[in-house]
């Protein structure tokens, strides 16, 4: 007799503190097992009821099982066939659609207990290729949310003619996102892979013999002859380029994989809470798959997946939440938007009406690839499936015609991805689009539905920076020609169209100029003889020449708005250094002058040797402006004339005006 199937309620652990507050302690969720007809193993799972979001479709689960043995299923109660006896370490996991439930139930593992049994019904193992000759493919069991773990399915297989060994690699958090979205928590690996660094550790490295890999790995050839196979430069050039686009990396060794053998490696991930800032945005997890068969070429698969905040089936997302304001005219988005029938009957007719943002370039919209699979249609009208486009002023419509597509609550139907249709399609921006967020927002019609609302793609642009060189003449407004030159820079946002700041950097100089003359004279009087009637004036004369220039840097501090392309205005205000510096030339003349007291008689004058002296000339001072300025010009980017007005604070307020010329990049 064989042993009875066992396993633990894995639903009620993690999911009973959630469904509390809304039933009582005798729902708790509760998974079983019991054994189907043919011997195999059939699984069950009850989870916590769901709670209908008013005004969506029916709410329902979809499910996911690993059975411990490299195998796995979507389906809701599969049925298992282990063909070895042991225990296996089973894994479910359940999605609910259309759920208002603030936080899902985990992906659940649990032991399950198994005799060997059913093997003439095991089915071939599953796996998630979409070509025959691929060597790897990943598939995760839903789309990725803040604070959820994703399920990744990696299938790999040797496509050569000898039994190898290898690396398989997972990159994912790609660079060109600023923030991570994955933590990696686990990889359950049923066919023995090992954490590469493990892998070291464990034994002597692994070798080849290529004499016996040219005679079919037939027998072991002279030690001497044994050496590592270097990795081949296309495997070196996959994992440089791999490394460069991604942030993290997972590596395991895999060994003996026979000709024509397949296996899976799961991984589970967690999304992080930085996940929301790239809702509705493409980002991708990229697995590499390296035989150290140099006859079996190393291969890479790109999983494209959409980032949601709700397990919506019908959902629009674009390939770039963010984009460069920089590459307008050039840039390319990618839009996919996805649904899903969830009636109980086929569906005939799917329209798509998608809005469509101001700034896209509806006349170089086409669509790249869609599901159901059919031609575009003719015109005049031609009998069969197909799909029409269409656009309005501001959307774009996708219908497809005379199709079959399965409903998830149709009797008999078990697979949900056959009841799942695409439309991905790309469309350029124009050059004068605004630089404002843009989104957009999918309708979709089931026959003759109700319209289903998907959520919205948001698009964001980059915090460009615009450089500038400026370059002008500054001067008080009573006195135009006692001004100075200036040179410098400026730094704002690229092309603006709200407020915005801009901060300037600016070197005023001014050459040494002659100062006006000065003088002034000193008398100083004294009886050489006291009693005479007789006095003597010593006269001292001071005559002033001399330079003067100034090096100065000054940093405005704006708050403008272009209004147009061509004006622009705003206030700011400033801080100054004036480094002053020059020479001083003093030139002293003396003489003595006697004369008698009474009367007042000059009596003579004596000339006295002068004397002259050089002063270098250095002083430091700060002052402080407002100003206001209007711009002429390509405001934006491009060259542009500026006139600014406004005064210095130096005991009094002293106006100035700036004309100047700016290019801004």
């Amino acid at each position: 007799m064989k042993t009875p199937f066992t396993i633990p309620a894995f639903c009620a652990l993690l999911a009973a503190a959630h469904v509390a507050a809304q039933t009582t302690p005798d729902s708790l969720a509760i998974t079983f097992f019991t054994r189907a007809e043919n011997g195999g193993t059939r699984f069950t799972a009850q989870c916590p009821p769901l709670v209908q979001i008013a005004g969506a479709p029916k709410a329902f689960y979809a499910y996911y099982w690993e059975f411990g043995d490299g195998d796995f299923s979507f389906e809701e109660n599969p049925v298992h066939n282990y063909a070895n006896g042991g225990q296996y370490d089973a894994l479910f996991a359940a999605v609910a659609h259309y759920d208002d439930n603030k936080k899902p139930p985990k992906p659940t593992k649990k032991g399950v207990l198994a005799d060997a049994g059913g093997g003439e019904n095991r089915l071939p193992l599953s796996d998630v290729f979409r070509k025959p000759e691929q060597g790897i493919a990943l598939k995760t069991h839903t789309e990725p949310a803040a604070g959820e773990d994703l399920v990744c399915i990696i299938s790999y297989r040797n496509n050569g003619a000898f039994t190898t060994d290898g690396r398989l690699y997972l990159f994912f958090n790609e660079r060109k996102f600023p923030t991570t979205h994955f933590q990696f928590l686990e990889a359950r690996t049923p066919f023995g892979e090992k954490d590469d660094a493990i892998y070291s550790q464990a034994g002597p490295p692994l070798i080849f013999d290529w004499s016996a890999l040219a005679e079919g790995y037939a027998g072991a050839g002279d030690a001497a002859n044994q050496f590592f196979i270097p990795a081949p430069p296309t495997a070196e050039e996959l994992l440089k380029t791999a490394r460069q686009s991604y942030r993290a990396e997972q590596v395991w060794r895999f060994t003996q994989l026979r000709p024509g053998e397949k296996r899976n490696l799961f991984v589970t991930l967690q999304g992080t809470a930085n996940m929301l800032k790239d809702t509705s945005a493409f980002i991708h997890l990229q697995g590499l798959f390296t035989p150290f068969d140099p006859a079996v070429p190393p291969e890479e698969y790109t999983l494209e997946i959409e980032i949601v905040s709700s397990h919506d089936p019908n959902l629009i997302a674009v390939s770039d939440s963010r984009v460069n304001y920089r590459h307008l005219g050039k840039q390319k988005l990618d839009y996919q938007v996805r649904f899903q029938n969830n009636g109980e009957g086929p569906a005939t007719t799917v329209e798509l009406t998608i809005s469509l943002p101001k700034g896209l370039s509806i006349g170089k919209m086409r669509p790249l690839e869609w599901y159901p699979e059919c031609p575009i249609c003719a015109d005049p009208p031609q009998p069969g499936s197909c799909l029409d486009t269409a656009t309005t002023k501001d959307s774009l419509v996708f219908t497809f015609r005379n199709i079959y597509l399965p409903g998830s609550h149709q009797e008999g139907v078990a697979d949900y991805d056959s009841t799942k249709g695409f439309v991905r399609y790309r469309i350029e921006t124009r050059k004068d689009m605004p630089k404002r967020a843009f989104s957009s927002q999918a309708s979709i019609v089931f026959d003759k539905n109700k319209p289903v609302r998907t959520n919205f793609s948001k698009t964001r642009f980059k915090p460009g920076i615009s450089p500038g060189l400026k370059a002008g003449y500054a001067f008080p407004p009573d006195s135009a020609g006692n001004g100075y030159m200036f040179l410098g820079a400026s730094l704002s946002p690229y092309k603006s169209w709200r407020l915005y700041p801009q901060l300037e950097l600016l070197t005023g100089v001014k050459g040494a100029a002659d100062i006006p003359e000065t003088s002034h004279a000193d008398t100083f009087t004294y009886m050489p003889v006291p009693g005479q009637n007789l006095v003597v004036d010593s006269i001292v004369q001071v005559l002033q020449t001399g330079s003067r220039g100034f090096v100065s840097f000054e940093i405005p501090l704006l708050l403008r708005k272009n209004f147009t392309r061509f004006f622009g205005a705003g206030i700011g205000a400033g801080a100054r250094i004036i480094l002053h510096n020059g020479e001083d030339v003093l030139q002293v003349n003396r003489s003595l002058r006697r004369r008698r007291i009474d009367p007042p008689v000059v009596v003579g004058t004596e000339i006295l040797p002068g004397l002259t002296e050089t002063v270098n000339y250095r002083k430091t001072e700060t002052l402080f402006s407002v100003f206001a300025d209007l711009t002429l010009g390509s405001v934006r980017v491009g060259p542009n004339i500026g006139l600014r007005a406004g005064g210095y604070f130096q005991e009094d307020f002293h106006p100035f005006v700036q004309v100047s010329v700016e290019w801004k990049f």
